[in-house]
């Protein structure tokens, strides 16, 4: 009897220590914003806070919750966590004023370089900070999974709701996170090319044409360029090289199709070393299901819209005959 009082004050002693080590002890929380849903028990929002690593046990959460008698204080909404934290810091976060989300939209075609003064200018946090994450290529190719010289191109356009206190990283994570998410379903494996360089020429394709309907048959044109080994002749890569320049201008010159830079299309064939913008979903489908076409060649005709043609003599008449329907 006496060894079983003795061994009742061990186990006593021992659950006395472990809840004190887990009451003071820290542990790293990757960045996270998650919501606790209307309703929620204490024991549901341990299993939350538990599967997002942000609690090491969901018992001793829920004990320290009844003894501090906070289990019935802990509200739902959407709650910021990040840094080291113990389950007091865990509680009180859980018990104070909700984050508040803001919207933002990241259209379809912009560069990262415009994406990042976006969320900048939106107030989100500081456009060097931004840039200096997504032009670090062992982060960025750490993050897409092979390597990459920057994130470029995998931005997602989307409207996202962010918190002020969201970092320059988390932002940039929750974009990068929303390519692979909206990506999932499409079998790169059976793309004429590989998936990075379909990122690339969807890219293209998506600042080449406002048509969702039209993309799969310009990215047959270019691949079928591609296959031949001719150059893509592509004006939004020259476009790109200008805008990272900081030459801002609506219309091409035939001097700039001279720049020498692996981006230009009109001087070295193949595709371009990274994408050029952040395309939508229907840009990265196109690339890894083109139309099959005999088309070699097209033009901005009226419209936003796109002539085809599967000669260069074709191409040229076709050109002709548009500048005389605009002349007349």
């Amino acid at each position: 009897m006496r060894r079983f009082g003795i061994l009742l004050i061990l186990l006593l002693l021992i659950t006395i220590i472990i809840f004190v080590m887990y009451y003071f002890q820290s542990y790293e929380v990757e960045e996270t914003i998650i919501n606790i849903p209307e309703g929620n028990s204490a024991l549901q929002i341990a299993n939350i806070l538990h599967s997002h690593n942000i609690i090491q046990s969901r018992l001793l959460f829920n004990l320290y919750v009844r003894i501090n008698r906070i289990d019935k204080h802990l509200s739902y909404g959407k709650y910021l966590f990040r840094g080291r934290l113990n389950l007091k810091e865990v509680s009180e976060i859980l018990t104070s004023a909700k984050i508040m989300l803001r919207p933002i939209t990241i259209p379809e075609g912009l560069s990262l370089r415009k994406t990042c003064q976006k969320l900048s200018r939106s107030g989100f946090g500081k456009y060097q900070e931004f840039m200096s994450i997504c032009e670090d290529s062992v982060f960025a190719s750490k993050l897409v999974g092979f390597p990459v010289r920057s994130l470029e191109g995998f931005l997602f356009p989307e409207t996202y709701r962010i918190a002020d206190e969201a970092s320059e990283e988390y932002i940039i994570k929750m974009l990068v996170n929303e390519y692979f998410r909206q990506t999932k379903d499409i079998d790169f494996s059976k793309a004429p090319i590989d998936k990075y360089s379909c990122l690339i020429l969807a890219s293209i394709i998506e600042r080449e044409s406002y048509y969702h309907n039209e993309m799969p048959l310009v990215a047959g044109v270019y691949l079928n360029r591609l296959d031949d080994n001719h150059r893509l002749q592509a004006d939004p890569t020259v476009a790109y090289i200008l805008d990272e320049q900081g030459k801002r201008r609506k219309k091409i010159y035939y001097k700039d199709l001279k720049i020498d830079s692996p981006y230009n299309t009109y001087k070295y064939t193949g595709l371009p070393p990274t994408p050029i913008c952040s395309p939508g979903k229907a840009a990265i489908k196109s690339a890894v299901m083109p139309q099959k076409t005999d088309y070699y060649f097209f033009f901005a005709s009226s419209g936003g819209r796109h002539e085809f043609s599967t000669t260069y003599r074709e191409h040229l008449r076709k050109q002709s005959e548009l500048k005389k329907q605009n002349a007349s």
